[in-house]
């Protein structure tokens, strides 16, 4: 999966939107990450930054949902979670490097600066 930060994503709609060029002839972009993830190398980040084993066990669609029901959003989850083992988060661009003339932050350096032990 290719995840994009909302900061990230803040900086290239701004960027857009006050830009005329970037939209004037009907532009449409994707916005993601360099690189897309897979849920092993995923957990293999997470473990990094928290110091604690982090696996991926797969499960069925069904079964996610049940994970996350207690929250309220399981329905919704499920449903991002059967697309992305569709591989309909895999989509990678340089839409964002396009806009803003940066590289987007990668999972590592997010995660870095967004856990809190």
């Amino acid at each position: 999966m290719s995840f994009i930060s909302y900061a990230d994503s803040a900086k290239a709609i701004a960027k857009v939107a006050t830009t005329p060029q970037l939209r004037e002839n009907g532009q449409i972009y994707t916005l993601t990450q360099t690189q897309a993830l897979d849920m092993n190398t995923l957990g293999r980040l997470m473990t990094t930054v928290t110091g604690h084993k982090i696996g991926y066990q797969p499960v069925s669609v069904t079964g996610f949902a049940e994970i996350y029901a207690a929250e309220g959003d399981g329905v919704e989850l499920a449903s991002m979670y059967r697309a992305g083992g569709m591989g309909l988060f895999n989509i990678v661009t340089n839409d964002f490097a396009t806009i803003t003339g940066q590289q987007p932050t990668d999972m590592l350096t997010f995660l870095k600066q967004h856990y809190q032990a």
